[in-house]
């Protein structure tokens, strides 16, 4: 009997066209970053829907201030795009590394933007499960599927809802293939954001 993989291994591959904004939305994640799997599609989602307001019930905002700088302070300069556009133009990725190589150390600006967060509507985690059944649905229809064509990859989706839904959608890190091939130090702040 074959070995179950761990979802968060299975990388994955957009197949045929992306008929709207959210399937476009999903095949852009897929070809712009590597390593792409189904882990990274829903936090890429989460943080399309509800945005960075968990960060706000974790820290007062000299924490997040502090947290701001020092993940900065720490970020690679690298070249490309500063700004990713993220589902429903609610929210934006900020890629620390571009924002350093063009704008130094100037975590005051970032912090200011990422601030303007907490006085915005929150969505509610209904939005969020709405786009996951979005996502689950574009997997069963065969436009997002397993690189090396995992024939359980519906099943294993669906296993792991059920048991992410039972510890109440807590947000997550991106998967170790994700980390390992992309530049993930960004901070999701609110559209425009810089």
């Amino acid at each position: 009997m074959k070995e179950k993989k761990p979802l968060s291994s299975i990388e994955l591959e957009f197949t045929g066209c992306a008929e709207d904004p959210f399937t476009s939305d999903l095949k852009k994640q897929i070809e712009l970053h590597e390593g792409v799997t189904f882990i990274d599609l829903l936090k890429f989602l989460y943080q399309s829907s509800l945005g960075p307001f968990h960060i706000f019930e974790m820290m007062d905002e000299t924490q997040i201030m502090n947290w701001i700088r020092g993940n900065l302070e720490n970020a690679r300069p690298s070249d490309g795009p500063m700004i990713e556009r993220m589902y429903g133009e609610k929210w934006v990725r900020v890629n620390l590394g571009s924002y350093r190589k063009k704008c130094g150390c100037d975590y005051q600006r970032l912090y200011e933007v990422f601030m303007k967060a907490k006085n915005m509507k929150k969505e509610r985690m209904s939005k969020f499960i709405e786009l996951q059944k979005k996502l689950v649905d574009t997997i069963r229809e065969g436009k997002i599927r397993a690189i090396n064509d995992e024939p359980r990859i519906l099943l294993l989706v669906e296993d792991f809802l059920k048991d992410y839904e039972e510890k109440g959608y807590p947000p997550m890190h991106h998967s170790e293939s994700y980390m390992l091939k992309n530049n993930f130090e960004y901070l999701v702040v609110p559209y425009p954001g810089l």
